[in-house]
């Protein structure tokens, strides 16, 4: 499906706060106002589903979910190739742009900051990639050069209105493969694959399946969500001052980042508790 199209919907529903959820084709257009759906007695499915039945449970599990769904994005590899040099003209322009980025960071230092100015929780909080906070109506960067102005997230490290800004999240289409981006070719950009969304309280997104998966729109749909088969492109940027990735400013997982009990043990679906 293109990412232009899931883009709409996935920003529909951060303004609506809703499940109203219209998707564009090239030959009809869906509406779906997506209720919760009764779940019955019917037999789950091994996989995305089968983790749907321990939703509920803040528990750990001895593992980090979402990390281990990474083997199954084709993008991750590509976020772990060392960097390559780049020229001093090339240097210059890169550090103007993550200036830019660390100081629009900085102007919303805690999640009570965020909502405040509008952005709405995206999910929980996951170990090595916090707690997202949206704001559709100014988050999206174009396929040339990196829009600072224009994240579709910042990055939390948890969700009480007390917890820290450590980073942000650019979200772009590209017209044949990852955007422009930022200078230089460090910055590895990614998508996801398979992500079930549905409308929370206040206008949050909740994510009731593992991300990454091979979850269907059935499945989907029997806990009230809507499928997103494949996001546009998204990047982390790691440049809040003390919240530096040791894997470095793009990387896809900030070890710094952990679960509020100090380890990165998730539930089923990959979330935990942050600050």
């Amino acid at each position: 499906m293109n990412p232009r199209v899931l883009l709409i919907g996935f920003v529909a529903i951060v303004l609506a706060g809703t499940m109203t959820f219209v998707v564009a084709t090239n030959d009809d257009r869906v509406a779906d106002a997506g209720s919760a759906h009764a779940v019955g007695d019917a037999a789950t499915p091994a996989g995305a589903s089968a983790a749907a039945a321990d939703t509920d449970t803040d528990e750990g599990h001895g593992h980090n979910a979402f990390a281990e769904n990474q083997a199954n994005n084709p993008d991750h590899a590509a976020e772990e190739l060392p960097d390559e040099p780049i020229d001093q003209a090339t240097r210059d322009v890169l550090a103007a742009q993550l200036a830019g980025s660390r100081d629009l960071a900085l102007r919303y230092p805690t999640v009570a900051d965020a909502e405040a100015a509008g952005y709405y929780r995206a999910g929980r909080f996951v170990p090595g990639a916090g707690a997202h906070y949206v704001s559709g109506a100014n988050g999206l960067s174009g396929p040339g050069p990196v829009e600072v102005e224009k994240p579709m997230a910042l990055i939390y490290d948890g969700t009480s209105p007390a917890s820290r800004v450590v980073g942000l999240m650019y979200y772009a289409l590209g017209d044949d493969g990852q955007p422009e981006g930022f200078a230089g070719p460090n910055d590895h950009w990614h998508r996801h694959r398979g992500i079930c969304i549905k409308g929370g309280e206040g206008g949050t997104l909740d994510i009731p399946l593992p991300v990454d998966t091979d979850a269907t729109e059935k499945e989907c749909s029997a806990v009230g969500g809507r499928l997103i088969e494949e996001t546009a492109w998204m990047l982390h940027v790691w440049v809040v001052p003390t919240w530096e990735s040791p894997a470095g400013v793009f990387s896809h997982d900030n070890p710094n980042l952990h679960c509020a009990d100090g380890t990165d043990n998730t539930d089923k679906i990959g979330f935990c508790e942050g600050t």
